[in-house]
């Protein structure tokens, strides 16, 4: 208690244990270090939300034509004009489980991007798969393509949630953007053809 018959706000007791504050040599209140962290984590969780990007475009063709040039993992290489090859393999998961792994070799020679197929829903034409490694700014990358009907048309919409790796969230998301925006142009040229 305060000398005004106050609890002191900054001091815990947990299971009949008084926990008291540690004060800063120059500060002129303190805080239970508790509380601290819990303030802290509050104050920063927003830091570790992670970036979206969201890329779409309408195709004129059918869903059942774009989800035949889009829909095969490995079928990238065929529409992304920064993929010059794609090399398909399966890893295995155990209990005779088996997954997809793609390795992009990129236009340029910047190198190979890996990244496993995480879940396919060929009925709702969508494929989601994750970013292993490669010359790409990103971490914790997660993405999904997928085909929807616009009427006798189609639109692709290739989404990601990411955290910037190297550069900031902002260059992280154009560079991105970019790969999509190319990726999504490159199916509409290859489908009007």
């Amino acid at each position: 208690m305060q000398p005004d018959g106050i609890a002191d706000p900054f001091r815990i007791v947990a299971r009949g244990v008084d926990h008291k504050p540690q004060r800063h040599p120059t500060a002129s209140i303190c805080f239970h270090p508790l509380i601290w962290a819990l303030a802290t984590t509050v104050l920063f969780s927003h830091c570790a939300s992670a970036l979206e990007v969201s890329r779409s475009r309408e195709i004129e063709a059918s869903p059942a034509a774009v989800w035949a040039m889009v829909g095969g993992f490995c079928a990238i290489a065929m529409w992304h004009p920064q993929v010059k090859r794609c090399i398909l393999s399966d890893s295995s998961e155990g209990e005779g489980e088996t997954v997809a792994v793609r390795g992009l070799v990129t236009a340029g020679g910047l190198g190979t991007i890996v990244e496993v197929e995480t879940e396919r829903n060929e009925k709702a034409m969508s494929y989601s798969y994750a970013f292993v490694q490669g010359p790409l700014p990103v971490r914790a990358y997660n993405a999904t393509i997928s085909v929807h009907p616009t009427g006798a048309n189609s639109t692709v919409v290739w989404t990601a949630t990411f955290d910037a790796a190297g550069m900031s969230d902002a260059e992280a998301t154009a560079d991105i953007e970019g790969v999509y925006d190319a990726g999504l142009a490159g199916i509409a040229k290859e489908l009007a053809k």
